[in-house]
């Protein structure tokens, strides 16, 4: 009960961290344009690699997602609070989700607020969430 009050109270303070954050201007209407490839990593060997072209450099990652057609992507919210509720038939709950890596680095922002910079790869994992504990 303790590790799910933990994991609880850990996403709300990451929810709380992420709201307060802003939201990025819009990309230039003349900004270059590039391919993010968008990876899916949701079993141990299950992986999907999803080409979205035509991405403007500063694009946020929650563009991107609501981009992909291959498979669907549930996002929630917007802006700095946009979060990623399910991909293909894979719900994030309580004690599991999606995570990603851009060019295999670990976000340190939710994805309203991650600006990409094409040619670049999202790579999405689905597991258990881990906090640290001191």
């Amino acid at each position: 009960m303790r590790t799910l009050f933990n994991v609880s109270t850990g996403l709300l303070i990451t929810l709380i961290a992420v709201g307060c954050s802003r939201t990025p201007p819009p990309p230039a209407a003349d900004a270059n344009v590039g391919v993010v490839t968008v990876e899916i990593l949701s079993g141990d060997t299950d992986k999907r690699s999803i080409q979205v072209p035509d991405v403007a450099d500063g694009a946020t990652l929650e563009s991107v997602m609501r981009m992909v057609e291959e498979v669907p992507v549930s996002v929630s919210g917007s802006g700095t609070t946009a979060f990623v509720d399910s991909i293909g038939d894979v719900q994030t709950d309580a004690t599991q989700g999606w995570t990603f890596k851009v060019d295999g680095e670990f976000a340190n922002q939710g994805i309203g607020q991650t600006v990409l910079h094409p040619p670049t790869t999202v790579t999405w994992s689905y597991g258990a969430f881990e906090m640290e504990t001191p």
